[in-house]
């Protein structure tokens, strides 16, 4: 997902929903079931992802597979607005790569993911 948000030439155009659900009262119970429908699906759609870690890499610590979904959710949208405010469209794909390293520090723990970073940087 990183990869492909850091080759948007422009960077992210920005996200509807977020401007529906700062803005809810401007629109009616349809179109704002329609974001809940919407946020559900990436929910359930990460989760899935999740589940699949979770078959190999058991969690290190306890979690809610779907606050961790919805993490994923919310970094995307802070780092869209996080990117569009200060004019860098790495600052999406960074917030994106910092999420997948927490993903593996969860699921693999702390000292692996140093290990495998210092093995890594070694390499190079």
């Amino acid at each position: 997902m990183s990869e492909v948000m850091a080759d948007l030439p422009a960077g992210h155009p920005g996200c509807l929903v977020a401007a529906y659900c700062y803005q809810d009262r401007l629109f009616d119970r349809e179109v704002r079931d329609l974001y809940t429908s919407a946020m559900l699906g990436w929910r359930r759609r990460f989760r899935d992802r999740l589940e699949l870690i979770v078959a190999r890499y058991p969690p290190r610590i306890a979690v809610d597979l779907n606050h961790l979904a919805d993490m994923l959710s919310a970094i995307a949208e802070g780092g869209i607005v996080v990117s569009k405010v200060i004019k860098d469209k790495r600052a999406l794909s960074q917030q994106l790569m910092l999420y997948r390293e927490f993903i593996r520090a969860v699921f693999l723990g702390t000292r692996m993911v140093l290990l495998e970073l210092l093995r890594h940087a070694d390499a190079h």
